[in-house]
């Protein structure tokens, strides 16, 4: 039996030996084992850097729309300073995104369709592909959407964080709380025009790239 399992091994070894040396010969790519093959082309479907920055910059945007949008020392006192004031000051912090809607609720909705389409135009077809110059620049133009949008809600923000504040000061000149607490943003107000900016950076990257240029740079596909 032992020189028997001896004898299957070396045809199993010279096999392994002969489908690898035929890879190796052929640059796997061609006529290569299907199993090398496969995973080489498996990779081939990573996606264009350009697309990455952009998808990056929509997880980003997302990220910060979950954040709380301000925060204060005072946070603790204000649900029973909403009761007193008559609803005068808030009774929480809510996060980025509904602060947004709150304020003007169609452009949260262009911002959510603006974030959509961003991802869609990433995972269209020949992911290792730059978009074409119209995709490039339909990218831009979502991305400096998200920037603008992004960047007037957080001035609006920043408007009603001053404007607690002096409530605050208010409060505490009559004795009702212990100080005039500040106000501070959050940092999801930064995110979202930080997630604006990279998916028009992405695009402009697809802009820029040489035709055939494949998902590393530097290469061609």
């Amino acid at each position: 039996m032992t020189l028997l399992n001896q004898c299957w091994e070396c045809r199993q070894n010279e096999r392994l030996r002969a489908v690898f040396s035929v890879g190796l010969a052929d640059g796997v790519d061609s006529d290569g084992p299907e199993f090398l093959r496969s995973s080489v082309r498996n990779g081939r479907k990573t996606l264009h850097y350009g697309r990455l920055v952009a998808v990056l910059g929509v997880v980003v945007t997302a990220v910060g729309l979950f954040l709380k949008s301000a925060s204060s020392a005072a946070e603790d006192l204000m649900p029973a300073l909403n009761e007193a004031t008559g609803g005068a000051i808030p009774a929480e912090f809510t996060n980025v995104w509904t602060g947004i809607y709150d304020d003007k609720s169609w452009a949260a909705i262009v911002l959510a369709i603006a974030l959509v389409a961003v991802l869609g135009l990433a995972f269209m077809p020949q992911l290792k592909d730059a978009w074409s110059r119209m995709n490039g620049l339909v990218a831009v133009v979502l991305g400096v959407v998200i920037i603008v949008i992004g960047g007037v809600a957080t001035k609006t923000a920043l408007d009603d964080a001053d404007a607690l504040a002096e409530a605050f000061g208010g409060l505490a000149a009559a004795g009702q709380i212990p100080e005039a607490y500040a106000v501070s943003l959050g940092i999801g107000w930064v995110l979202l025009i930080v997630g604006g900016a990279l998916a028009a950076i992405g695009g402009v990257l697809s802009l820029m790239a040489r035709p055939n240029e494949s998902a590393i740079p530097g290469t061609e596909a």
